[in-house]
């Protein structure tokens, strides 16, 4: 089961990679508000009436404006308990793209709680030198290759 009603709150994480002359980049952001966040991947909560993969197209849409018509594909999903204790089912989706883009800043749409943030984006290098925040680096060596 998705959505609210779900035992676990319901999360589709986005790792959305690019090739370049040095390797690969994975997209992450900022938000610019609470930069104490940490550096994230784009990321939210999936709807009742959606599945993992349409959820996650719909938060990159929303988080990073971008549009990704090609397939995706699922990498792995688990259950993970947050720091403060909540329960969240997580799924992570792989999105290969030819953005040019270096760096750009998004305000966030959609309506949910991050709505009208604004989210500085950006690439960084596989591996990458550091931590995500909240463990949303557990699926990057799937990645990586």
């Amino acid at each position: 089961m998705y959505g609210p009603g779900a035992r676990y709150s319901q999360k589709a994480y986005a790792y959305v990679t690019r090739a370049n002359g040095s390797g690969r980049q994975l997209l992450v952001f900022r938000e610019r508000a609470d930069p104490d966040a940490g550096v994230q991947v784009p990321k939210g909560g999936i709807e009742a009436d959606e599945t993992p993969d349409c959820a996650v197209r719909r938060e990159l849409r929303e988080e990073a404006g971008l549009d990704h018509d090609r397939p995706v594909y699922h990498l792995a999903s688990d259950r993970y308990r947050r720091a403060d204790g909540k329960r969240v089912a997580r799924h992570f989706f792989h999105f290969p793209v030819d953005e040019t883009r270096d760096e750009w800043a998004h305000e966030v749409t959609g309506g949910g709680e991050d709505d009208g943030q604004i989210y500085d984006l950006f690439w960084r290098p596989l591996p990458l030198p550091d931590r995500l925040a909240a463990g949303m680096d557990a699926y990057l060596p799937l990645v990586e290759r």
